[in-house]
């Protein structure tokens, strides 16, 4: 039973490792399919949107509103493109919201063999008081080679930049979870503890308030069973690397 369950725990790793490229490669194309078009004429104006048309006479550019504006050559002074007009500004206050899963990576085996590696899964909620500041609280599970727990716990996070098409954050959470892992015939009674993580990721936007997240930590719980009557101690110590979305 033991060695079955590390071989889910080893399949969801895969699973999550699989699902973080495909959305890092979602987000890249996000990126690049949401760029505009800006044209830039000698007189100081600026257009902005899609270019429909260029030719050796004239650029015919449709702006967000719909409008179409044909431009002469002789008056433009450059064009390129560029992340949308104000790019990622989020809220100054208001209620902001994380999704968040990935494996919690050991670098080694128990003595008898079992796997350590872990899959992980978290949902924040609560108060963004500007880009830079976030308190709320969280729920996931966490899923151990022998041991699942139900983390309940406070986070603080933020914005270490206030704008742009990357965003790097840092993040600190704090709690105590409950251990949901069934008796057997040799261990029984199980407790779980105090957690604690913190790390740093980036954001990449998809609009002015929401987008994709990566991050990576360190994460650290306890938990205690009892095995043929003797209490035994387990610190769990992990790298976290999660992917999910924010809003």
């Amino acid at each position: 039973m033991i060695l079955r369950t590390g071989q889910i725990i080893e399949t969801m790793k895969y699973i999550a490792a699989f699902f973080i490229f495909l959305m890092t490669a979602e987000c890249v194309q996000a990126q690049k399919s949401r760029r505009e078009d800006v044209v830039f004429m000698k007189n100081g104006a600026i257009y902005r949107g899609r270019i429909l048309l260029r030719n050796d006479q004239q650029v015919q550019v449709q702006t967000a509103d719909g409008n179409v504006f044909v431009l002469n050559n002789g008056e433009i002074s450059k064009t390129e493109q560029q992340a949308p007009f104000g790019g990622y500004h989020p809220a100054r206050s208001g209620f902001a919201h994380y999704t968040e899963l990935g494996p919690l990576v050991a670098g080694k085996t128990t003595i008898d063999g079992v796997t350590t590696a872990a899959f992980s899964f978290q949902t924040v909620n609560g108060y963004r008081f500007n880009p830079h500041a976030f308190a709320g609280a969280g729920i996931g599970i966490d899923l151990y080679a022998t041991q699942t727990m139900l983390p309940l716990f406070g986070s603080i996070r933020g914005d270490l930049t206030g704008s742009g098409s990357i965003i790097p954050f840092y993040f600190a959470d704090a709690g105590y979870a409950v251990n949901i892992t069934q008796n057997s015939a040799t261990a029984r009674d199980f407790k779980g503890g105090l957690l604690y993580a913190a790390g740093l990721g980036v954001k990449i936007p998809f609009n002015r308030s929401a987008g994709f997240l990566i991050s990576f930590g360190y994460r650290y719980q306890t938990s205690a069973y009892l095995n043929n009557g003797v209490k035994t101690t387990v610190d769990y110590r992990r790298l976290a690397i999660r992917a999910g979305f924010f809003l």
